[in-house]
């Protein structure tokens, strides 16, 4: 300890003390400071003026800036304070640099700051020489100390452990340290668990293509709680902590979809700020990893449609690849004769600044209504003749028997909380009956149930339909060949544009649009470059389509599959 004759003279001092870490709080180390410092002035008969108490402080911040720090310095710039007494020099902060600027801080003030652990004092230039040592050493210790955590942390993140932070929706920390899916019935829905919801949430989006604002809005009119309602947490909004909405949001189930944890893969590491190694460990799924892709195709499919301005019903949508710069065409429609739009659909990288030409891509532009009717010929053309894609077909029927039992779950779900939308009618009712609660109160009540109501009869009518559909097709077609002839009925006459949609989505993998090589060497000068149409089906080899800038003003038809067969329709 350390005592000199200045303190014999100045017997007035003021202590600070500070903990950081919400551990330390719960243990109050800082209530020991200040025992400590109480004996300790007793001992050297010294009066204490003022206790300056940073209680779950981080030593990064700087002293101004802490609650208690910042009455210090105020009380020291008006001349009120002239010793600071403290535990120890860590307690000014945690790096050197810390340390040393809350000390010249408080010195321009001409206040003097002794440690009563450690050997220095400020008032001399050997006792600030000791306090630059003891800063060193002090940030060497906490690096050290870091490095220690951070080694021992990524073991056992290796090992599967969950590390603290908050657990994932749908998961628990089990006795050992690892997560687990949470069977467990959630509060006031004890038909659902959150890995059920999680499994729920992806069926919506990956099979039946719903939007994450159309999940959210069913999982409200369920009544099913989010995370922060479930676990009754709090989020900080300036300096006080207040509950959240309560309600699912698009941009939650959103993230939610992109969790790689659902399919088993957790990376651990990725939130922090810091330079640190990233580490991939797996952890139980709750989904599988096909649905999962699904899902995230379903997502990149939403984004590309919400970006569109539709002029026209573009069948192709989301399908085609440009081969040069490799980002997604999209539909658009230019002024023809007479003003009338038409139709193209046009790279991406021609109309923002992406990709590797920074918006100036050379692709070409390809005519919407010729790549449409070429397609849509080939789908119907593998309806009509499969050969031998009809066994691959076959598998099929098992998932619809599977999405069947989905299906029913899920009207046995909404069956369920329209009866206690009863009951909760019923109970609104009586409340005021009894005069608890207001007319006014009684009236938003049930225009919110009516609304939550209506959703859900909505949504059960759609589920209903769905299962007939799906009960029909398990109960007439029990093999492709059925399938395949009831899609041939359907594709007779007039067919609706979703459903043409459907069907090129299920058939086409993908569509790369790239430019031709001139075999002329005076067409590269005097002509735009033709464009090579790659085709990629489901159900053969990709099919190659050359347009140029002459020939026929009638788009082609036939199926020519695995062969490159040149379409040669007007200028355009």
């Amino acid at each position: 300890m350390f005592l000199d004759n200045e303190f014999k003279i100045d017997s007035a001092v003021h202590i600070y003390a500070r903990v950081s870490s919400e551990d330390q709080q719960e243990r109050e180390t800082i209530e020991n400071q200040i025992d400590f410092a109480k004996k300790y002035c007793d001992l050297h008969k010294l009066d204490i003026v003022d206790i300056y108490k940073d209680d779950g402080i981080s030593g990064k911040i700087p002293l101004e800036n802490r609650p208690e720090g910042q009455r210090l310095v105020k009380d020291a710039s008006d001349g009120k304070v002239k010793v600071v007494l403290i535990y120890n020099i860590k307690r000014l902060g945690r790096s050197a640099r810390d340390i040393l600027n809350s000390v010249y801080q408080l010195e321009q003030y001409g206040v003097k700051i002794r440690s009563m652990t450690e050997p220095f004092d400020t008032g001399n230039p050997h006792g600030r020489f000791i306090l630059t040592v003891l800063a060193g050493v002090a940030e060497l210790d906490r690096e050290t100390t870091l490095e220690t955590m951070w080694l021992g942390a990524n073991r056992a993140a290796r090992k599967g452990k969950w590390l603290g932070g908050i657990v994932p929706y749908g998961y628990f920390v089990n006795s050992e340290g690892y997560i687990e899916p949470c069977e467990d019935p959630l509060p006031g829905k004890e038909e659902m668990t959150e890995a059920g919801v999680i499994r729920l949430m992806y069926e919506l989006v990956a099979n039946q293509k719903w939007s994450a604002t159309k999940v959210a809005n069913y999982f409200n009119s369920l009544g099913i709680p989010p995370a922060y309602v479930k676990d009754g947490r709090t989020v900080k909004r300036g300096k006080r902590k207040v509950r959240t909405a309560g309600i699912w949001t698009a941009s939650r189930i959103y993230n939610m979809l992109v969790n790689t944890t659902y399919k088993g893969i957790h990376v651990y590491g990725k939130r922090t700020k810091k330079d640190r190694e990233l580490i991939n460990r797996t952890v139980p799924a709750i989904v599988s990893e096909e649905e999962w892709e699904r899902a995230q195709q379903v997502l990149r499919e939403n984004r590309i449609e919400a970006a569109c301005r539709v002029h026209h019903p573009y069948l192709l949508r989301g399908l085609i690849k440009c081969g040069i710069c490799g980002l997604t065409y999209h539909g658009t429609a230019y002024a023809g004769p007479k003003r009338k739009l038409k139709p193209y659909y046009v790279c991406g990288g021609k109309v923002v600044h992406r990709g590797p030409f920074l918006g100036r891509c050379p692709s070409r532009n390809v005519p919407a209504e010729w790549l449409e009717q070429i397609v849509w010929n080939e789908c119907v053309s593998f309806i009509q003749n499969p050969g031998e894609m009809i066994n691959e077909l076959a598998g099929s029927m098992n998932d619809q028997k599977a999405r069947r039992n989905s299906l029913e779950e899920e009207i046995k779900l909404i069956k369920q909380e329209l009866e206690r939308k009863d009951l909760e009618r019923h109970d609104i009712i009586t409340l005021f009956r009894k005069r608890i609660i207001t007319a006014s109160d009684v009236e938003k009540q049930l225009q919110v149930m009516m609304n939550e109501r209506a959703s859900l009869q909505k949504r059960l009518r759609q589920l209903e339909e769905q299962l007939s559909n799906e009960s029909n097709l398990i109960q007439h077609y029990t093999h492709a060949q059925k399938l395949l002839n009831d899609l041939r009925e359907k594709i007779k006459g007039d067919i609706p544009f979703e459903l043409k949609k459907e069907i090129v989505k299920t058939l086409v993998k993908v569509i790369i649009v790239k430019n031709a090589v001139p075999t002329d060497p005076e067409d590269k000068i005097k002509r735009k470059p033709p464009v090579v149409v790659e085709v990629h089906y489901g159900f053969t080899n990709a099919k190659e389509l050359s347009l140029t800038d002459k020939g026929s003003s009638s788009p082609p038809t036939g199926s020519g599959r695995g062969n490159g067969i040149p379409f040669l329709p007007g200028q355009w």
